[in-house]
């Protein structure tokens, strides 16, 4: 059906007129590619964090509910290291960069020692160690604003939602570079982490795709060197690189952490796709008399093979288009764009420029060749011989790595994809050894009503669940209301640090609200506590970076709130690491869905190619084991499934099935020829393993070059996919050859074919119409029966609804009694007629379940295809156009039995059905034995001829008129002839009387009488002239030799008596 479809399209057509004018394709491609050329320095890169984000999670609407109600909690610490952070000089240094940072555009505030200075000393009395030694008391600065030893402090810029983040860390990076030497100063945070992760991003792509170009052609040259191998898959690759990058700069999306490994990804498949339709080629070189000649057959061979693989490989990443990521997504479509482009310039260019190319006489590479014929005349043995080794060996092998799936961890870590050597990675880790991490968490308790943290108690509550938050691993600092209560508490009391504590009276709690507006603004108070008093908000300041610790965090949290503390109050642990981790733990369920939609296509796929639901099945086998092979190895060796590993298994099934594809169409091919799955296996490999160890090798390589990537994840995806596609040459050489053997892909329809030796549809009139798929779903409903020679198939008077067709020998229809056996020598037995190979017999039981009218039996050998009826019904509910044309044949077959039937016995029938007299066919019997008779005996016989000659407006208008006349005549003349003689209609208006023993005299006589009573008669009955034309002659024994003669004579003088 598929390939019917593809043959539909016409390419054949368009690879004509690419063959004929190649000049003209060529540079309209080239034409295409320079458009595109000329838009890719529009590319931009944009490679953030946030594209890590799904949109529509419940987490990413709790986050953006809690950044309306208490802001955004994006920050970006500036660390600042000295000897003495509170010596004078270095303090007016750190004064002066919190000045520069407040009047950055987009920052909402600054949280610095210089402004809790001019908060805490308002007339500026109090020296620096005065201020250290207040400090010191207050927990809520320590390893927050300032470390213990005094050597580092922190600048926090809280972030406006609005803020451009790549201006404010530029401005940011100004103003480090412009502070003192003497100075240690570095930024961090989410959005610094964001920023690194698009400069490498951009690095990555000016470094990779080159180096894969060059690497894969050094490749191409040791493993062929040859031009063709070597030139012609680079330009084609080239160009179709050109055009998705071209077409992503005009939708103006840019290049991301994934979309980054499109490129490298479309270099390597299409090397794939090129090689072997340029070894197609060079296979078709060596018989060609042109290159024109060449490049035809090759995409003869090569078109359907090449869409397929696209196909399956597009559906592949397709399947990523379900993910919820948008980047996932944009991966998908991109990497689908690139194929289909690539399609496109295989398509066009490549034959083009082959039939430009001339024709070279073929050098063989000896030492090359012998070593892979070694390598694959050994992988046939393996196949053919050494199963029970292979078959357990790979069984073990994919059950150990089934057993590591269930290891596998979920993780996105943003600061994990950076190498240690990386500035931000050493930067996050840095902060967190003084000061606390720069990752934030935000625990929302929300009570029942207005002013709920208005009470001493529920503000307890807080400090409590703070002391328990604050020995959970990888959390530095906790910051809540109840720790600024603390602090205006301390401050209002004259800075005695026995007041450094929660008052315990509700006017108190009044009092101390009206000084923290007083002291620190109505904007700190907002940023942990709504205006009503009803919902507060503990931030966390951590250096967790891993997504299970985000989410482990999350649930401990939870757990410990709802067990020790009010049923009132709401609990949510939101922020940004939070709704990464969320959106991280959705890429199992978006993996098993398109692993699914994938594998469910692929099968469908290979039914429709094959027409066989067994091939399907085995198909799907060698293209799971390499992605169980690395989801096992990832599992078994702590690789963790992020965003980009996830990408593996659906690229690799749409690589890995496009030498699947190859392997099967070839194996079908040679398989046909005579059904021999042992030679078909050893021809397969021998002439596929050759380019598909050249496409798994080029694939490999092109990936293998992303490990240079600074990104980790990219790094491993490389690594992994490396792992993969050899895992699919271990599949596609080995597992599924075997599995082949072991399964019996011979159907009904292959043994019709080959016994038919032609396609069911041509052989077989029945199915004349039909589609090769619609003929596939008859034959495969039917079955196939052997019959012996001599075999009854049926015997007369049975009842049954089978039909059957001769695809082999031949039958014999027969006449018989019922009563007596067909084998019994003595019976006589009428031999009807024979059905021969492609004829059907048989039918009006399939239609009437009647009793048989004839008896069938084998004449030969035969093999016959049994149709029920039954099975047409089936056939209706599943396909009813299929049962509605097999039905429509059926039909045509019976009208033609019906007129083969009326044919014969109007050839059989000896009386004229209009006057009732003989017809020509019983007259000349009669004659021959009258003549014979009176030739023996020497007597007379006389031949009348007589033609009625009606006016042409009576034949044409009155036709009825003349049928009547006809009938009189015939009447008139039965009446008043002899019982001896014989009369007959040998024509449509010819009457023919043969008189018996009458000499000449008396049979013009009687001639003569006859001829007057029919002029009479008819002026009885109409008034139309009808002219009566006459011829009599006598049987001449010296000149007749037989009736025969006798007629022509008389036939002769008649037409000259009417002047013809």
């Amino acid at each position: 059906m598929l390939k019917t479809f593809l043959q539909k399209i016409s390419f054949s057509a368009m690879l004509d007129k690419i063959l004929q004018w190649p000049w003209i394709v060529i540079l309209m491609i080239t034409a295409v590619t320079i458009l595109f050329a000329f838009q890719i320095p529009q590319l931009s890169f944009k490679t953030s964090i946030y594209d890590l984000v799904i949109e529509d999670l419940p987490a990413t609407h709790r986050y953006q509910a809690f950044k309306d109600l208490f802001g955004s909690d994006e920050i970006i610490r500036v660390v600042v290291k000295s000897d003495n952070i509170f010596d004078p000089v270095t303090f007016k240094k750190i004064e002066e960069l919190t000045e520069t940072a407040s009047k950055i555009k987009g920052v909402r505030r600054i949280i610095s020692l210089p402004g809790i200075r001019k908060s805490v000393d308002i007339s500026g009395e109090k020296s620096l160690e005065k201020f250290a030694d207040i400090l010191d008391a207050v927990n809520l600065f320590q390893k927050n604003l300032f470390s213990t030893d005094h050597k580092s402090t922190a600048i926090t810029l809280v972030l406006a939602q609005e803020a451009d983040t790549e201006m404010v860390i530029k401005d940011v990076e100004k103003m480090i570079a412009g502070a003192s030497e003497d100075l240690s100063l570095y930024q961090i945070g989410m959005p610094i982490v964001s920023q690194a992760l698009a400069r490498l991003t951009e690095k990555d792509f000016f470094h990779l795709p080159p180096i894969t170009f060059l690497l894969i052609a050094v490749v191409l040259l040791c493993l062929y060197r040859n031009f063709l191998h070597l030139v012609l898959p680079l330009i084609c690759v080239a160009f179709a690189l050109t055009w998705t990058l071209g077409f992503m700069a005009l939708t103006r999306i840019p290049l991301s952490m994934l979309t980054l490994i499109v490129p490298v990804f479309l270099i390597a498949v299409g090397t794939a796709y090129c090689l072997h339709i340029v070894s197609e080629y060079l296979s078709q070189a060596k018989v060609a008399e042109s290159s024109t000649e060449a490049a035809r057959a090759t995409f003869a061979t090569a078109t359907f093979p090449t869409i397929l693989a696209v196909a399956t490989t597009t559906i592949g990443l397709g399947s990523l288009l379900i993910n919820k990521i948008t980047t996932i997504r944009e991966f998908a479509v991109f990497s689908c764009l690139g194929l289909f482009s690539l399609l496109i310039v295989l398509l066009t260019l490549l034959p083009a420029a082959m039939a430009l190319i001339p024709l070279r006489k073929h050098r063989k590479h000896i030492e090359k060749t012998r070593f892979l014929d070694r390598i694959l005349a050994w992988i046939v043995r393996l196949d053919l011989h050494h199963q029970r080794i292979t078959l357990p060996i790979l069984g073990i092998i994919t059950l150990t790595c089934l057993m590591g799936i269930f290891q596998i961890r979920v993780e996105t870590n943003p600061v994990g994809y950076f190498k240690e050597d990386i500035p931000v990675s050493q930067h996050f880790h840095d902060i967190y050894q003084d000061l606390s991490g720069s990752f934030p968490i935000n625990v929302s308790m929300q009570g029942d009503g207005e002013g709920y943290f208005e009470d001493p108690q529920h503000i307890a509550d807080i400090a409590k669940l703070q002391k328990f938050i604050d020995t959970l691993p990888g959390v530095d600092k906790t910051i809540s209301f109840a720790d600024y209560m603390q602090l205006v508490n301390y401050a209002s009391n004259r800075y005695e640090p026995v007041y450094y504590t929660l008052p315990t009276e509700g006017f108190e709690i009044r009092m101390l609200i009206n000084n923290y507006r007083i002291m620190l603004g109505e904007d700190m108070l907002e940023r942990f506590m709504k205006p009503d008093f009803s919902h507060t908000n503990i931030l966390l300041l951590t250096h967790i970076s891993s997504s299970q610790v985000f989410l482990q965090t999350r649930t401990r949290i939870l757990d410990y709130a709802k067990k020790n503390f009010s049923k009132d109050i709401v609990w949510d642990v939101t922020g940004f690491g939070m709704v990464i981790s969320e959106s991280s733990h959705q890429l199992t369920s978006g993996q098993v869905k398109s692993l699914a939609i994938t594998m469910v296509l692929v099968f469908g796929i290979m039914f429709l190619l094959f027409l066989s639901s067994k091939v399907g099945f085995i198909a799907i086998v060698p293209n799971l084991f390499p992605i169980i092979i690395n989801f096992g190895i990832m599992g078994w060796f702590g690789v963790e499934l992020s965003m980009v590993t996830s990408l593996i298994a659906s690229v690799a099934i749409g690589l890995a099935v496009d030498d699947t594809i190859h392997y099967l169409v070839r194996y079908n091919r040679e398989f046909r020829k005579d059904l021999d799955e042992k030679r078909a296996l050893r021809e397969t490999i021998m002439h596929m393993g050759r380019p598909i160890i050249a496409t798994t090798l080029s694939i490999s390589i092109g990936f293998c070059i992303l490990t240079l990537s600074g990104f980790k994840p990219t790094a491993i995806f490389g690594i992994m996919m490396m792992i993969t596609m050899f895992s699919a040459l271990i599949a596609d050489l080995i597992l599924l050859p075997s599995l082949m053997l072991h399964f019996e892909l011979v159907t009904l329809w292959d043994l019709v074919r080959l016994k038919l030796g032609m396609e069911p549809e041509k052989g077989i009139p029945l199915f004349k119409g039909l589609s090769r798929t619609q003929v596939h779903y008859i034959v495969m409903a039917g079955s196939l029966k052997k019959y012996e020679a001599g075999q009854v198939v049926f015997y007369q008077g049975d009842q049954s609804d089978i039909m059957y067709v001769v695809i082999s020998g031949e039958l014999n229809v027969v006449g018989y009694n019922r009563d007596k056996s067909p084998a019994q020598t003595h019976d006589i037995q009428k031999l009807i007629t024979k059905v021969h190979i492609g004829d059907m017999v048989g039918e009006m039981g399939l239609l009437r379940n009647a009793p048989r009218s004839a008896t069938v039996m084998a004449s030969k050998e035969s093999e016959l295809l049994q149709i029920n009826w039954k099975m047409i019904q089936r056939l209706q509910w599943l396909y009813p156009p299929t049962a509605q044309k097999f039905l429509f044949n059926l039909m045509i077959r019976l009208c033609d039995s019906l007129e083969d039937v009326t044919d014969c016995f109007s050839s059989e029938s000896l009386v004229d059905d209009l006057t009732g007299l003989y017809n020509k066919k019983g007259f000349m019997k009669i004659l021959t034995v009258e003549t014979n008779r009176a030739l023996r005996y020497g007597e007379d016989i006389t031949l009348c001829l007589m033609n009625v000659d009606f006016k042409d407006q009576i034949v044409t208008s009155d036709y009825m008129a003349m049928v009547e006349v006809l009938k009189l005549l015939g009447r008139t003349l039965a009446r008043e002839i002899r019982r001896c003689d014989t009369l007959c209609r040998i024509e449509a208006q010819t009457f023919a009387l043969l008189i018996t023993q009458a000499k000449d005299e008396k049979a013009r006589t009687v001639w003569g009488r006859l001829e007057q009573l029919l002029k009479e008669r008819l002026a009885e009955i109409t008034d139309t002239a009808i002219t009566l034309s006459f011829t009599t002659v006598n049987l001449l024994h010296d000149r007749d030799k037989n009736s025969a003669d006798l007629m022509n004579r008389a036939m002769k003088e008649f037409m000259q008596a009417r002047g013809e």
